[in-house]
């Protein structure tokens, strides 16, 4: 495509272009007024212009020239016509995105170079070599979307939506009741011996995502041009193409055709959370956690996700009644780049008022969102694929890197060439900002607070161990209970140690009897067999009768205990050495803290100072740090601070469970510190409750702050992927 004329320096008087042919212009009323949607029929793009400016684009046939149609909108519109600078600036917009062309004989009078446009409907060749994001069209799902309409059409229908989200209120009512199970018994959704299900039910869920659209989309009378799939980094993903919802004169029927697909996947999730809570079969409620977190979690974060072109982008469109949303965004961001660095406006047809800062901070956040997906992409590419990834990543950044930078130095080369004084107020401007950025990167300090996360536990509270495996038979305590020293806590069974027991006191007695018998027939080498056996046994019945004493289980101290979920322990089998329950004092408590590695130097070099904390809603207290244990591990130092129930700390799945069965572990070593409350705050906070105690501010500069926070990002997106390829 042959570059744009600079619209500045040709005579627009005589000149004359012509529309794209697959123009449709469609009128929308919106709050403020009746605009249109130019809809580009092949290549399914849409824009929005106001009434005056869509009277002056209507006259542009090829034959009326530019002072011909600014002089006839002038006569039919009266005080609402154009102004000559705005009818500028909307032949240029027309030109820049190649919605007309220069009529050849006109451009050779005018000095103006001829547009050559691409073929409608065809992508650039930059879309085409992604290889990260690849296009397969299948053609066109019309007709099976007309077969199926008649049984499946209901479903979309008002009389339905009622059901749909007392049922939606139910299965979100359940899962809150069995939130714990559920994220405990979801902990290997995404482990790699689960990648199979995971891609079925993801597959399967895509296809009927995606047939919800289209039929929605043909209840208002749309028509669905066509479906195919698009491989994300040769992840398929099912599409169809309902762009023509946009021409529909009700913009809640567009959110109605945009929704459709989330709608129907929840509606899934729901009767999948009613089943999983229902069925005992193991297979069956692994598929059904799949189902789950596959049509909730992930369609809720990436379909409804405004700063993706998927279903939350047209819905948030439409709400704000800004069609072709990102486009206008990202020529407000660049209009307001050229205002600040060059002086000068982009030419935008349509006046956007207030909504002006709506639309400069999604471009923004867009922006920012963008870099974050080519980011996380190459590094699941590179890391997922090996070899073959590494070179994918290469062949990503040129294309979604590359091409702005090559468009970024062409465009500064023009700049200089033709408007020397703008590309130094550009490079002044842009040089400022740079140094002042760097400047502040070195010499502010980082305005973030290193704080470490933990959970309240009693000083020196002693914990009550199972001693002797067995059934949990009978708790007779219950959690904050006070206890004095003696009392019966809990009663396991075992049957082997009793009938052991029993057979050994048995033993014991039979060789007492030969013993004397032994020694009233004076017969020295039974007495001294019979001695042996005798000790023998007497050993073994001392052990095992400390073994069946351990099945009664007493408080050592008296205390207040602290427990949980004993219901669900009763009838449980107990190893031995198994976590049971706590009893300590309640003026006598402790915050232990679990601190990362990064923060470890700061956190040694405060022992024994005085640190703000802050348990739950309460006053910030001030407790002593007394000490932090050296040695790093992965083991939760509670279940209160596992992601898994609700805590700030992630975890990942263990090779090998640990003593109380848990397959857990944290994703990186942390350290435990202790933090000591005073006596007279201790009795206000309960054991298990969470908190955070502040470390101060990191002494490293801004600049130091952010570098580290994005390499530790990096590093953890890198052992996520690795651990996860494994």
């Amino acid at each position: 495509m042959s570059g744009m004329p600079d619209i500045s320096t040709v005579e627009l008087s005589r000149t004359r272009v012509r529309l794209r042919e697959d123009l449709i212009f469609v009128p929308q009323n919106y709050h403020d007024g009746t605009f249109y949607h130019l809809e580009v029929k092949t290549s399914s793009e849409f824009f929005r212009i106001g009434y005056p400016e869509s009277v002056f684009i209507s006259l542009l046939d090829g034959k009326t020239s530019f002072a011909e149609a600014l002089a006839v909108t002038s006569q039919i519109l009266k005080d609402q016509s154009l102004t000559q600078p705005q009818a500028v600036s909307i032949y240029s917009w027309l030109l820049e995105h190649q919605l007309a062309t220069f009529v050849d004989e006109d451009t050779s009078a005018s000095g103006a170079t001829s547009t050559v446009q691409r073929p409608n409907g065809k992508q650039s060749i930059w879309a085409k070599m992604n290889p990260l994001w690849m296009k397969v069209p299948l053609g066109r799902p019309q007709s099976l979307l007309e077969t199926l309409y008649p049984a499946l059409g209901w479903m979309f229908s008002a009389a339905a939506v009622v059901p749909a989200i007392l049922l939606f209120l139910v299965a979100a009512f359940t899962m809150g009741t069995h939130w714990n199970q559920f994220t405990t018994a979801s902990a290997n959704v995404i482990s790699r011996d689960n990648w199979l299900w995971l891609f079925v039910v993801w597959a399967v869920l895509k296809v009927v995502h995606e047939l919800g659209h289209g039929l929605v989309c043909l209840k208002y009378g749309g028509n669905v041009r066509e479906t195919g799939i698009i491989f994300a980094m040769f992840a398929p993903l099912a599409y169809v193409d309902a762009s023509s919802s946009w021409s529909f004169r009700s913009r809640w029927h567009r959110i109605h055709t945009a929704i459709a697909g989330v709608y129907i996947e929840l509606i899934i999730a729901s009767i999948a959370v009613l089943l999983w809570t229902t069925t005992s079969s193991l297979t069956l409620r692994h598929v059904l956690q799949n189902v789950i977190i596959t049509a909730s979690v992930s369609t809720l974060l990436f379909n409804l996700n405004p700063l993706m072109k998927f279903d939350g982008y047209y819905i948030l469109s439409d709400l704000l009644e800004i069609p072709n949303l990102a486009s206008q965004a990202a020529e407000v961001l660049k209009s307001f780049a050229r205002r600040i660095f060059l002086g000068t406006s982009g030419s935008i047809p349509v006046t956007t008022g207030g909504r002006r800062w709506v639309l400069l901070a999604y471009g923004l956040a867009s922006l920012i969102w963008r870099l974050v997906v080519m980011v996380s992409l190459l590094l699941a590419a590179s890391v997922l694929l090996h070899g073959a990834g590494i070179t994918l990543a290469f062949l990503g950044v040129l294309v979604w890197v590359g091409r702005p930078a090559l468009k970024f130095l062409k465009d500064g080369r023009s700049l200089w060439l033709q408007h020397p004084e703008r590309f130094f107020r550009a490079s002044l401007l842009g040089g400022t900002g740079i140094a002042i950025t760097v400047l502040a990167m070195i010499g502010l300090p980082a305005p973030v607070m290193t704080t470490a996360p933990g959970v309240v536990d009693f000083t020196d509270g002693e914990i009550v161990r199972a001693e002797t495996e067995g059934f949990i038979e009978q708790i007779h305590v219950e959690s904050g209970q006070f206890v004095a020293e003696g009392d019966v806590l809990v009663t396991l069974r075992n049957d082997d140690v009793k009938t052991r027991l029993i057979d050994l006191q048995q033993k014991v007695a039979q060789e007492e009897s030969r013993l004397q018998s032994a020694s009233h027939n004076h017969d020295l080498g039974a007495l001294h067999i019979a001695q042996g056996n005798l000790d023998s046994f007497r050993k073994q019945l001392r052990e095992c009768q400390h073994q069946a004493d351990g099945l009664q289980l007493k408080a050592a101290r008296s205390g207040r205990i602290i427990g949980r979920e004993f219901r669900s322990l009763t009838g449980t089998y107990a190893k031995a050495g198994m976590e049971l329950m706590t009893i300590g004092l309640d003026d006598a408590k402790e915050l232990r803290l679990s601190v990362g590695q990064r923060d470890l130097p700061v956190a040694s070099s405060l022992v024994g100072q005085s640190l703000k904390i802050r348990i739950g809603t309460a006053p910030p207290v001030v407790g002593t740090l007394t000490r932090i244990n050296p040695k790093g591990s992965r083991s939760i130092p509670h279940q209160a601070l596992a992601a898994t129930n609700g805590g700030p700390l992630p975890v990942v799945e263990s090779g090998k469970a640990n003593a109380d069965g848990e397959r857990l572990e944290l994703a990186e070593h942390r350290f435990t510190g202790i933090v000591t409350l005073p006596a007279a705050d201790a009795n206000r906070f309960f054991c298990g409750q969470r908190g955070t105690v502040s470390l101060g501010l990191p002494k490293a500069s801004l600049g130091k702050h952010v570098w580290t926070a994005c390499e530790d990002w990096f590093r953890d997106q890198l052992d996520t992927l690795a651990k996860t390829a494994r």
